[in-house]
């Protein structure tokens, strides 16, 4: 006799960790849209294959397979040759990885070099701490979990670089838009507007900016929008006011897209802030 697992997604979140997303999926047969967070994204393959496109190539993850992946970094995610996919993925906030770097390194922030990594110990390790932050409440046990597989992981798998310092007109200009899509994001933007800001033309503005960010700026403001709006469902509003506030066209756009990027919908995601 055989049972079919019953499809479910999960997030929890931990403010007293620099707001730690935990995202848990089961059975999911799903596709997600190209994006990026503003954290780093770190996984594990429970069940099933997962497969992600990023830095351009395809790279697929069997169980027990970590996914590392750096913040603002454009990649895709699925389940694989028709496999449901069972993952968790935790979100630490940039800060929080460079202050463990800091510690371990001194003032630089850890890159990624590859997004799967095969490391059974650490996988195990991984898979406390995420039984912990889902099913413990001793807050010190958490952090201490934290602090010692975030330090593993950044020890074992990441380089330590130095951040870039924009300087020629194409790294100015890329800086320009991300800043001006950041600020008026729930306005009407032209492209027009986005040409005489940073004194480029308009085909070779999308073609410099989707090359050095991974997206067109189109897609990019979607992706602000999106985190603008977790902010806001965060602090109790509505999903249909949240839809407006950001410059979304209704709800249901707000629905379809907050859906391909968090993989759950705006609704339940303010429910689960409203619960804690």
């Amino acid at each position: 006799m055989s049972y079919r697992i019953q499809q479910s997604t999960k997030l929890l979140s931990f403010s007293e960790f620099d707001h730690l997303d935990l995202f848990q999926a089961q059975a999911l047969h799903y596709r997600y849209a190209r994006h990026s967070h503003p954290t780093y994204s770190i996984g594990l393959i429970e069940a099933g294959l997962g497969g992600n496109y990023y830095r351009g190539a395809t790279h697929l993850a069997p169980p027990q397979s970590m996914i590392l992946m750096n913040p603002e970094e454009v990649h895709t995610g699925y389940s694989a040759e028709g496999l449901p996919l069972t993952y968790q993925m935790l979100y630490p906030s940039v800060q929080l990885m460079e202050q463990i770097a800091g510690e371990l390194q001194g003032d630089r922030f850890p890159d990624f070099r590859i997004p799967v990594a095969q490391n059974q110990s650490l996988a195990e390790k991984f898979a406390s701490l995420l039984h912990s932050l889902e099913c413990s409440k001793d807050k010190f046990t958490q952090q201490c979990l934290l602090i010692d597989v975030l330090s593993l992981i950044i020890t074992q798998h990441a380089g330590i670089k130095s951040r870039s310092i924009q300087s020629n007109q194409e790294h100015q200009a890329i800086g320009l838009i991300k800043e001006y899509l950041h600020d008026q994001y729930n306005t009407n933007i032209s492209l027009e507007q986005l040409a005489e800001l940073t004194h480029l033309n308009r085909s070779y503005l999308i073609r410099v900016f989707s090359k050095a960010v991974g997206m067109p700026p189109y897609t990019y403001l979607t992706q602000v929008r999106v985190e603008k709006a977790k902010e806001l469902l965060r602090q109790g509003m509505s999903a249909a006011e949240t839809a407006i506030a950001v410059g979304m066209a209704d709800q249901s756009h707000l629905n379809r897209h907050f859906k391909r990027i968090v993989g759950v919908t705006p609704g339940q995601y303010r429910h689960i802030y409203s619960q804690q």
